[in-house]
């Protein structure tokens, strides 16, 4: 789908939501410590109180959902939580981005999923460079930040990179929106992920 068309119709997800009143949570004093379970238990829900809305061959999944906290979907190790590595750095866009490298890869057809990344971060709970002489651990479920805008529209982008290869210059070693949602436990484009406690 062109990127164009693309961000209209999440923009259009999160008119709706927001409309309904579902798009951004109450703010919280304080959010959750940790993220609950996904329907794949093995995992954390990255954004609580999201709604899917991946777009076919998408690099990732697109959560919709107006800053609203971010957590690790698995424990694993921060190649880097920083400024940069998006190409949506335009108007209101929002600037950060993290990478982790998992402890336990997530076997995927043959392969492993290796490496999360997630993008369009407003804020976030550490920063560190990539290329860090000491990298920090996160726990599933730790929180990485808080959700942004990409290309004009309140949401997260989630990506499951395979096999160690993280340069995203080979669609051969990123998984596509679809099989984001099936790792995640099956979800569909639309869903409330689990609300927030």
């Amino acid at each position: 789908m062109p990127i164009a068309v693309r961000s209209l119709a999440l923009a259009a997800l999160v008119l709706v939501l927001s409309l309904t009143g579902s798009a951004r949570a109450a703010p919280d004093p304080a959010p959750p410590r940790t993220a609950p379970e996904l329907r794949n238990p093995r995992l954390r829900s990255p954004m609580p109180g999201g709604f899917l809305g991946g777009w076919q061959g998408d690099t990732g999944l697109d959560i919709a959902g107006d800053h609203l906290p971010v957590y690790a979907v698995a424990a694993g190790t921060l190649d880097y939580s920083e400024r940069g590595h998006t190409l949506w750095t335009r108007g209101r866009d929002t600037p950060f981005s993290v990478r982790i490298a998992l402890d336990e890869p997530i076997p995927w057809g043959g392969r492993k999923i290796t490496h999360v990344y997630y993008t369009h971060l407003s804020k976030l709970a550490t920063e560190q460079p990539e290329g860090a002489a000491t990298k920090k651990h996160v726990e599933a479920g730790e929180p990485l930040g808080v959700s942004g805008i990409g290309n004009g529209v309140p949401h997260l982008h989630l990506g499951f990179l395979l096999d160690g290869q993280v340069e995203q210059d080979s669609w051969t070693y990123i998984l596509r929106e679809d099989a984001v949602r099936k790792v995640m436990g099956g979800y569909k484009n639309g869903e409330l992920l689990l609300p927030r406690r």
